[in-house]
């Protein structure tokens, strides 16, 4: 249908997975290629089934078009906010659980969480064909491929993301966002060798950047793609607006001929792409100042600050700079206090955003996944690190992980270097591992 969004079609069930059809996504980040291609009012659908959180899958502008009461499919989670989110709306939403078959109608859908907060699902079709629809998922992870693979040892079409999907670069880095690709790249080889699909069908990945902020990361990635999987060319189909594909029809069929039309179609819709959303220029430091102690309120309130500190880590901090006001800032995780550098400060910042979204970010737990897949931040390669750990508790509170007996420690805050942007900067550039290392230290 669009993106990420696709409809699963047996004898007596309709799903609708992860609809996206308008509105901007991760903070007017991203934009669709393509929008406004469906109404999802007017897409016939028995349930309708969200795979993650994230706004290019849990779309609230498109949700907000349903103008009678649906029933959802989403995965259980400790804070239940997207249940209760569309039950507010009168909707029914039936939790998932991980790993455990559920009955839809006359399929069978299993989900495996993945990192925490994405799910994958297995569909398993009344005639026997199985699909996996891996969307964005990172199923190399905590031992899904081989979970996935004990329940469901034959999979006949497999469904994935095929372009990074976060941070890939400051602006002028040519590197980052080849190593950025390959990573996926790698990814989609690793599942086409434990998963051994009949077909791979190439999606999650139709959008562009559109915020004058991001703009310069626009470039097309599927001729890459194609080339590097050309020895598995048979496998792959590239998929645009309103196809339907038979499970059984499609195993044996040759999609040359179509994948080209695909393509042409996604660098048509990739050829009008223009800046179309805006910094928020007015907001200024005594914004930012009631977002930080806000901040600071909300996380020591929600979790133990004992749990966290230690006599190394005190007084650990990071430092913003804010192009648009010519200033930078410093910003103390343990203590309430938000520091105005001088002019001549020759500190070098950590990192480097707009005051809007620092306000963004201060405000929101979900802040730090949403600026380092939107783009619209400047890292210092070599202290990167530290706006991963000074923004590690709220991001963990925004799934449901709370410190209040139990530490967080250096073997917690390791899981940073497994990010997509870390493992790029930290494999560019050799002083930033010796800083993170050293960091680390700090915590215990």
């Amino acid at each position: 249908m669009n993106h990420s969004c696709i409809v699963l079609e047996s004898p007596g069930t309709r799903v609708l997975c992860d609809p996206w059809f308008e509105g901007t996504a991760f903070n007017d980040g991203w934009r669709l290629l393509v929008e406004h291609s469906h109404r999802i009012d007017e897409i016939p659908c028995d349930y309708i089934w969200l795979s993650h959180e994230h706004p290019d899958h849990f779309s609230i502008p498109t949700l907000r078009r349903l103008g009678t009461p649906r029933r959802f499919l989403y995965q259980k989670t400790s804070d239940g906010k997207v249940r209760a989110f569309l039950t507010a709306r009168g909707h029914t939403c039936a939790e998932m659980e991980d790993g455990v078959p559920c009955e839809v109608g006359d399929i069978r859908k299993t989900i495996y969480i993945s990192d925490g907060y994405d799910s994958a699902a297995v569909v398993e079709f009344p005639d026997g064909s199985v699909f996996l629809n891996a969307n964005a998922a990172r199923l190399e992870m905590g031992g899904n491929i081989e979970r996935i693979l004990k329940h469901h040892p034959r999979i006949d079409v497999l469904a994935a993301q095929f372009s990074y999907a976060n941070w890939a670069g400051n602006i002028g880095d040519e590197a980052t966002p080849v190593h950025q690709q390959d990573l996926v790249i790698a990814r989609l080889k690793t599942y086409i060798e434990a998963f051994q699909p009949k077909k791979l069908i190439l999606f999650a990945s139709f959008v562009h950047y559109a915020h004058e902020e991001n703009f310069y990361w626009n470039r097309s990635w599927l001729p890459y793609v194609m080339n590097a999987l050309r020895d598995y060319a048979g496998l792959i189909v590239i998929p645009r607006p309103d196809q339907v594909f038979g499970m059984q029809d499609m195993l044996n069929h040759d999609f040359t001929a179509e994948n080209r039309e695909s393509i042409a179609f996604w660098e048509s819709a990739a050829a009008d792409i223009r800046v179309r959303d805006y910094t928020n220029r007015e907001v200024g430091l005594d914004d930012i100042g009631r977002a930080y102690h806000g901040f600071f309120a909300r996380i020591w309130s929600d979790n133990a600050i004992d749990a966290v500190i230690t006599d190394r880590n005190r007084d650990f901090a990071i430092v913003a700079h804010l192009p648009d006001l010519g200033r930078s800032v410093r910003l103390h995780l343990f203590q309430d206090r938000l520091d105005l550098l001088p002019d001549d400060d020759k500190t070098p910042a950590d990192f480097t955003v707009t005051a809007e979204t620092l306000c963004f970010l201060l405000k929101n737990n979900f802040g730090r996944g949403t600026l380092t897949i939107n783009g619209r931040i400047q890292f210092n390669y070599p202290s990167a690190h530290r706006f991963f750990i000074f923004f590690f508790v709220p991001y963990a509170n925004n799934i449901g992980i709370h410190f209040r007996e139990g530490r967080l420690d250096a073997g917690k805050l390791q899981s940073i270097a497994r990010t997509s942007v870390m493992m790029s900067i930290l494999q560019a550039t050799a002083e930033a591992r010796a800083n993170f290392d050293r960091d680390l230290l700090a915590f215990g």
